[in-house]
């Protein structure tokens, strides 16, 4: 496991995981269009309240 005080990307990474885990995509451009997708979706509010609590 991380350590998300020493870096703050664990939140993004943490979204990420919940969008793009246990998923299998067909081809690398299904991939990269679904991690995409989901950068859109990282919803830096939360992000901010995770470094600053």
């Amino acid at each position: 496991r991380g350590s998300p005080e020493l870096n703050p990307a664990e939140e993004c990474w943490r979204q990420l995981d919940q969008e793009l885990g246990n998923r299998l995509f067909d081809t690398l451009d299904d991939l990269r269009e679904a991690a995409l997708s989901a950068l859109d979706r990282v919803e830096i509010p939360d992000v901010f309240a995770y470094l600053c609590p």
